[in-house]
């Protein structure tokens, strides 16, 4: 009796880790890419960070437009359905000839990405976590850093072996291959689909002075915001600073951003053990603070960086400061639960994911 719903805890806890990093290994796709592929498409690399903007910009609407329609289908439906988006656009970049088809797959991407937060905290939130919580969100968040990882790591080596179009395409292969799990997966766990739920398509702003007028939420948005400007736009220009401002080759300079992403997942995991041993709001301080000191030091790099002090803070990069979104998206969940339910979860993680998805947008467009 008790065997089943471990294995249940399991497979539903993976299944969102597996879900999250299909959709973020395609989010990263352009920004890998960029140094291999501008040239060919006749545009300048630095514009990568625009590329980001677009997807941030087309999920903020996304998050909050499709709530009713997750709440309707279910979480896995949704997740499938988010998926074969992503694929779509991850289709478009690889066929891309220009920046027609270059804005295209961010547009796709972008609402493809929208839900992913909303629908896996929904799905958690139906697991009993316990004392836990910040620390199985947290490895449902080190799913950021698995997809960047794998993007970093491996779309090079397709590059090298092939082509960059490959390497898009291969992007798209992976998240239909896991649109087509969400069902298997569904029929094992239960779908959580209400038929009564409205579709009726809504805009950011209503669920955004929803989180705003709650005290208890208000400070967690801010933080969402300011924690995914700086992430965000560190994760989308880092790879092309680090080839322009540095000696490093294109390859060398993704393995950068590859090395922080998979410290990032290490130290996901402490933050979020640290948080449900103590306090997880002052955790996050920590985690700001610690962003600051390290962003700072990035302004001074240079050709005469060698290539050890920029491993040195490429992983300080990813243990601390990356370790926020797991701590954090727990606590916008427990709050959103206090207030109504598993309804209150999706609805507060998809108002918090509105400043989450602003800052994502305005940090990429603004280092761009």
């Amino acid at each position: 009796m008790i065997e089943r719903p471990r294995q249940d805890a399991a497979l539903g806890i993976g299944f969102v880790l597996i879900y999250q990093t299909a959709v973020v290994a395609a989010v990263q796709t352009a920004p890998v890419l960029a140094p291999f592929a501008a040239l060919q498409l006749g545009l300048d690399v630095d514009l990568v960070g625009l590329f980001t903007a677009i997807i941030f910009a087309m999920a903020l609407v996304s998050s909050t437009g499709t709530t009713g329609i997750v709440a309707r289908w279910g979480s896995f439906c949704g997740a499938s359905a988010s998926l074969a988006t992503v694929a779509l656009g991850a289709l478009a970049l690889a066929l891309a000839d220009g920046p027609a088809l270059v804005v295209l797959g961010a547009v796709l991407i972008g609402i493809g990405y929208g839900p992913v937060n909303p629908i896996g905290s929904r799905l958690l939130n139906r697991i009993p976590l316990g004392q836990h919580r910040n620390l199985v969100f947290s490895f449902k968040q080190s799913s950021v850093a698995i997809g960047g990882a794998v993007a970093g790591f491996a779309l090079p080596v397709i590059v090298l072996l092939s082509n960059w179009r490959v390497a898009a395409a291969v992007t798209m292969g992976l998240a239909l291959l896991v649109s087509a799990m969400a069902p298997v997966v569904g029929r094992r766990l239960g779908h959580d689909g209400n038929p009564t739920e409205s579709i009726r398509f809504k805009l950011p702003f209503a669920p955004a002075r929803d989180v705003l007028a709650d005290p208890a939420q208000r400070g967690l948005a801010i933080a969402v915001f300011a924690f995914s400007m700086a992430q965000f736009g560190f994760m989308s220009v880092y790879i092309a600073m680090i080839w322009r401002e540095t000696n490093l080759p294109p390859e060398g300079a993704a393995a950068m951003l590859s090395l922080a992403m998979s410290t990032s997942i290490v130290g996901r995991l402490y933050w979020g053990w640290r948080a449900d041993t103590g306090c997880p709001r002052q955790v996050l301080s920590w985690l700001a603070w610690s962003g600051v000191a390290l962003l700072l030091i990035i302004l001074s790099l240079g050709p005469t960086w060698p290539w050890l002090a920029i491993a040195g803070v490429s992983v300080a990069l990813g243990f601390a400061p990356m370790g926020w979104s797991g701590v954090l998206l727990a606590e916008v969940a427990r709050t959103g639960e206090a207030r109504g339910g598993s309804s209150g979860v999706l609805t507060a993680t998809a108002g918090s994911m509105v400043f989450a998805y602003l800052g994502g947008l305005s940090g990429p467009a603004l280092l761009s």
